[in-house]
């Protein structure tokens, strides 16, 4: 294992895990899974310290590179795959980072250690490609978010293009040191949608912070449209339903995220607080409106809201 994997500590500021070390990339099977145009469907697997395993495969040198890293419980089938397959309409190069073994239940403190290791192994790739920083889109949902701040974190001469943050994981991270979780200092351009931030014991996942340059608010930033307001009722008997309860409104940052792409325009209008939004004082462009998901902008910055409707492409009607 090199070097960098295994001297992990938890000493300050890293002590946001409760003692859980970060396992090995080898015990997590990172892996990183690149599709382009000329392979939209079958991804070709490069390795972070192999620069053969680029060279030989489809990777368009010079060209923009998007990651996506999917969150706890996660994997790189299902949205991943179709966020891929939509982007490929804008980037010539997209990589899903899969370490679905690392960010497998149910130990969420071991998930949230692993975190370190995968961005870190994340960074590492980037440096293999040979591709501009500011050629780089990360892309993280979750605890993905996370990654992509640990990635990001190790470009401080010239940082990365942008990282999108979707819905990033509030437990472990918030309100601890900001080299331990995502924030603006991890990009030159940080954008974060907020679908769930609401306290832990409220059932909220997302983090409650404004964290980027820009901050989108959808619906206020919790209780997605579609999704139940009760997260345990009377006839709940199905643990199932109850989690599902629990997680819709953080899992509806990634369909949002992929309608952004090609199907929803999300105009989102700058505002001063949720306070402001809920008393409908936030309609109109005035200082300059943004777009929510992947046609957002680093100006103008700020908070910004949005309603959105209850299904796909969530256009309101």
């Amino acid at each position: 294992m090199a070097p960098e994997y295994r001297c992990y500590n938890l000493l300050k500021p890293y002590k946001n895990t409760f003692f859980h070390y970060p396992k090995s990339p080898t015990k997590q099977n990172i892996q990183f899974k690149l599709f382009t145009t000329r392979n939209p469907t079958s991804p070709q697997l490069l390795k972070a310290r192999d620069a053969a395993s680029v060279s030989s495969s489809n990777f368009v040198q010079n060209g923009k590179v998007a990651f996506i890293v999917h969150g706890f419980l996660g994997g790189t089938n299902g949205w991943v795959k179709t966020a891929a397959k939509e982007l490929l309409a804008h980037v010539p190069n997209v990589i899903a980072v899969d370490w679905e073994k690392g960010a497998k239940g149910p130990n969420y403190f071991q998930a949230a250690a692993n975190t370190r290791v995968v961005g870190a192994q994340l960074a590492t790739l980037i440096k293999t490609l040979g591709v501009g920083p500011a050629n780089v889109h990360l892309i993280g949902h979750s605890l993905g978010a996370q990654v992509v701040g640990y990635a990001g974190e190790k470009f401080q001469n010239t940082k990365i293009g942008r990282i999108t943050g979707l819905d990033p994981a509030a437990p472990l991270f918030e309100n601890f040191d900001i080299r331990v979780k995502l924030d603006k200092t991890d990009a030159a351009f940080v954008d974060i949608m907020h679908t769930d931030a609401e306290p832990l014991l409220k059932g909220g996942l997302g983090t409650v912070q404004s964290i980027g340059h820009v901050d989108f608010w959808p619906n206020g930033g919790h209780d997605m449209p579609g999704c139940s307001d009760k997260i345990v009722t009377e006839d709940s008997e199905d643990i199932s339903d109850i989690v599902a309860n629990i997680q819709c409104s953080h899992e509806l940052a990634k369909p949002y995220f992929i309608a952004s792409i090609n199907d929803n325009d999300f105009l989102a209008y700058p505002c001063a607080s949720l306070d402001d939004y809920k008393a409908g004082r936030c309609t109109s462009c005035g200082s300059g409106c943004n777009h929510m998901g992947y046609k957002a902008t680093s100006s103008p910055s700020g908070m910004f809201v949005l309603n959105t409707g209850a299904t796909y492409p969530f256009k309101l009607r």
